[in-house]
């Protein structure tokens, strides 16, 4: 019985200290093997509630709760995996008033306080093995609470980040086809292949942050401006009409576009830390109507539906990331809905 207690207690600490390690510092990763599910089936959960009337409010309610369990799901096993070891000795811990063996609740208590190096001292450790495992549990906590304060300051910044790209992208329109409409002057569009170029760096710094912690997924804004996703999709469209919509002699350098459009694909490459996977459905082609309405030289309809079908895997790529973020992609084509 003790040493199943024993090897239950390191597995536990083990297996936690691993999945802090992973979601922490381990870039790339998609996080832990535990949290990063945890969080994922919680979310998807979530997503489900499609009939509540406000369904974007407990959206953003659980996206706090899905940034801050991580920590708490590491804190409560780390707490576990001391109790079970200190559980094999009735005598590890004993009352300095009372030299009374502690009980279980005692125990979690002293566990408790000693993670957070509060040391009261109204519990003691018998003898050095148990001594020397109170240093551990204490180096354990001071580990477990830094990384944790890190990594949420981390999540923090990358959050204001996300949201600092987004309304970047929604001030130069709020649909694909108003990015260009606004641009357009007439005979060119102005200095939008400035803007492409300014954003591209913002787009990868928030495929490198959604990497590294892909909670910032979960994120979720209250107004569709805010809103990272739907951004991010407005400006991969507007880049196709661009590409595919309009005529080539009025296009912008395409040096700007393939910049931009490939630090968008970055981004969607890293999806899979999000579990998110193409859409079963294409979403419907952008309007070149409202592009003819404001002078704005377009293909032929039939062409431009060529050109779009071999995007397919990509735009249903986008349909999967507006729906994980719990928009629908009436939300894209019409910012008013």
């Amino acid at each position: 019985m003790h040493i199943w207690l024993i090897l239950s207690g390191v597995a536990l600490l083990g297996f936690t200290a691993l999945d802090v390690l992973w979601t922490t510092l381990a870039v790339g990763s998609g996080g832990g093997p535990l949290t990063s599910r945890l969080c994922s089936v919680l979310w998807k959960v979530v997503l489900h509630q499609r009939h509540c009337r406000r369904r974007h409010h407990l959206l953003t309610i659980a996206a706090y709760i899905i940034i801050l369990l991580p920590t708490l799901i590491w804190i409560f096993l780390t707490l576990v995996g001391w109790v079970l070891i200190f559980s094999v000795s009735r005598d590890s811990l004993i009352s300095s008033d009372t030299n009374q063996p502690a009980d279980l609740w005692n125990r979690i208590y002293f566990i408790g306080y000693t993670l957070v190096t509060l040391g009261l001292g109204d519990y003691r450790p018998q003898g050095p093995i148990w001594q020397l495992a109170t240093v551990l549990a204490a180096g354990s906590g001071f580990f477990l609470v830094t990384l944790a304060i890190t990594y949420l300051v981390a999540i923090a910044v990358a959050v204001t980040q996300k949201r600092q790209l987004a309304i970047y992208i929604s001030c130069l329109g709020r649909t694909a086809e108003e990015i260009l409409t606004m641009a357009w002057n007439g005979k060119d569009f102005g200095t939008l292949t400035q803007h492409l170029v300014s954003l591209a760096p913002m787009i990868v710094l928030y495929g490198q942050n959604y990497l590294a912690y892909p909670v910032i997924h979960y994120f979720h804004s209250l107004e569709r401006h805010t809103a990272a996703e739907i951004s991010i999709v407005i400006l991969d469209e507007a880049l196709t009409l661009l590409e595919a919509g309009v005529k080539p002699e009025y296009r912008p350098d395409s040096s700007a576009c393939y910049v931009t459009r490939k630090a968008i694909s970055e981004f969607l490459d890293m999806l899979k830390a999000a579990f998110i996977k193409p859409a079963a459905i294409t979403p419907p082609l952008p309007n070149l109507d409202d592009l003819r309405a404001k002078g704005i030289p377009t293909v032929s309809d039939e062409d431009f539906q060529v050109a779009v079908s071999k995007l397919d895997k990509r735009r249903r790529l986008l349909l999967a990331l507006v729906k994980s973020d719990g928009w629908p992609w009436k939300t894209v084509v019409n910012p008013y809905r």
